[in-house]
């Protein structure tokens, strides 16, 4: 009789996977033992046998039963077979109907001839084992995360055990870049991730940056000192489907030696991440590509304006009305095609007319901007070290009491000591107003701009029907003005 086994490990450890060779082993020692002829080995390595839809050898093995290239299968344990009464049942009918014996060896079962009453008993066994090892396992991760298990493989750091993490002084790098590149020049994480590509900056196993990898990144708490477990729970064992647990039932360890990032840039880019957010559920995606992205809207149809190229004899680059263009003049009338050299100059003429003294307006901002940044600046440290003092007094009460030795005690007051000192520098430091003039001066240059650049000083531009193109700059610069 033509024989076809089935056999799967539900993990890929290497004592599992010595497992499946050892199935395979049997499979053909039964064959021979029986004069049956062995004409295929399905093995499904790495996956669980709760859900059949993501076993791809087992499919297959129902596609070639169609086909009529085995008369009989093998199966070593119903657990193996599947963990799901329903999907056991729907195998097990099908190849019923297609007159297909199953044979499961380790419980004497066969589904010709045999008991379907008794084969759902074993099924529905093999499925509950599966719920209590659920259960076991959630118990178990639920221990380790209120203890404060770190992740196994995290961009920036190594893992020294379950539950220490050292950072990666290489990757640290890159995760400060990103979250520069994202809060101070504006970029989204498709850019960011597009330009980590093509750096040819490996991801964490040598792979490529996407999208969610960094927005993932951006809103991890870990890499400002901020280690957070238990944030989700299976609630489905047989789906695997997960539902994120509200805060307070979240585990929140302190971990001030994995900062990578302040935890004043790290709440920065939470802010900003969420404005943008905001903006794509209102079908307004934040797009920091070209110069002009997301600045001019259309005084018709409120739609923003988007950038084409047109290339003739030249290349031209034109700004147009994105509900004009996608849904024709029937939706807006607003057919005004804008030339992105001469909005440029015409930006630069605003600029000289609204502000006509420009070294005093730099220095008028430069002082606005010493303040805003050196005094939150300045509380936000002094805060911080009273915390770290009060750490440090909370450390050497629990070495006094017995709770932690004399080591552990060094090594946290090690980390708060290196802490207090970047923080007393940054109290000490002391930018004199000209630094200040120098660097706003080169901001607001207008050659050489970036959108970031644009966006701290342009609040909108509405360009309407009748050419018209008005710009309205930032509170602190001025008002607005019209252009014809």
């Amino acid at each position: 009789m033509r024989l076809a086994a089935y056999c799967r490990v539900s993990t890929d450890r290497e004592a599992q996977l010595e497992s499946l060779e050892n199935q395979k082993a049997f499979f053909a020692e039964f064959a021979g033992k029986y004069g049956h002829e062995l004409v295929r080995v399905y093995a499904d390595e790495g996956l669980s046998g709760r859900q059949m839809s993501n076993r791809k050898a087992f499919l297959q093995m129902l596609s070639d039963a169609e086909t009529g290239l085995f008369e009989m299968v093998a199966v070593k344990d119903i657990s193996r077979f599947a963990r799901n009464t329903v999907d056991f049942l729907c195998a097990t009918r099908r190849l019923r109907a297609l007159r297909i014996e199953v044979q499961f060896l380790s419980n004497s079962q066969t589904i010709l001839g045999g008991s379907e009453f008794v084969l759902t008993l074993f099924s529905a066994l093999a499925q509950e084992e599966s719920a209590n090892l659920s259960k076991r396992v959630r118990f178990g991760k639920r221990v380790n995360a209120r203890r404060g298990r770190v992740p196994n493989l995290i961009y920036g750091y190594d893992q020294l055990d379950t539950f220490t993490l050292a950072v990666n002084p290489q990757e640290a790098e890159v995760v400060r870049r990103v979250f520069s590149l994202y809060q101070n020049e504006g970029m989204g994480a498709h850019r960011i991730a597009l330009l980590l590509n093509g750096e040819g900056v490996p991801g964490k196993k040598g792979g490529r940056w996407t999208s969610k990898t960094v927005r993932r990144m951006l809103r991890n708490p870990i890499y400002c000192g901020i280690l957070v477990n238990n944030k989700y729970e299976t609630v489905d064992f047989l789906t695997g489907q997960q539902v994120r647990l509200p805060a307070d039932q979240q585990f929140v360890h302190e971990r001030p030696a994995y900062a990578i990032v302040p935890k004043a840039l790290f709440e920065q880019v939470q802010r900003t991440a969420d404005a943008r957010a905001g903006q794509y559920a209102a079908n307004e995606r934040h797009s920091s590509r070209h110069l002009f992205s997301g600045l001019i809207r259309c005084g018709s149809c409120g739609h923003l304006f988007t950038r084409r190229q047109y290339t003739y004899r030249n290349t031209f680059l034109k700004w147009g009305c994105s509900g004009h263009n996608q849904y024709t003049a029937d939706f807006c009338p607003n057919a005004v095609s804008i030339d992105e050299q001469m909005l440029l100059e015409e930006l630069e003429r605003f600029l000289d007319r609204a502000v006509p003294d420009r070294e005093a307006f730099l220095e008028r901002v430069a002082r606005i901007c010493r303040r805003a940044d050196r005094a939150p600046d300045r509380s936000d440290a002094g805060r911080r070290l009273a915390q770290l003092n009060r750490r440090a007094e909370r450390y050497r009460a629990m070495c006094a009491d017995g709770l932690i030795g004399f080591e552990e005690l060094a090594r946290q007051v090690a980390c708060l000591d290196a802490e207090r000192e970047r923080l007393c520098g940054r109290l000490r430091e002391d930018c004199p107003e000209a630094d200040w003039t120098s660097r706003v001066r080169e901001r607001f240059a207008l050659p050489g701009w970036t959108n970031a650049d644009l966006r701290e000083l342009i609040d909108r531009i509405t360009v309407f029907p009748d050419g018209r193109v008005e710009i309205a700059v930032k509170p602190l610069f001025g008002g607005s003005g019209t252009c014809g």
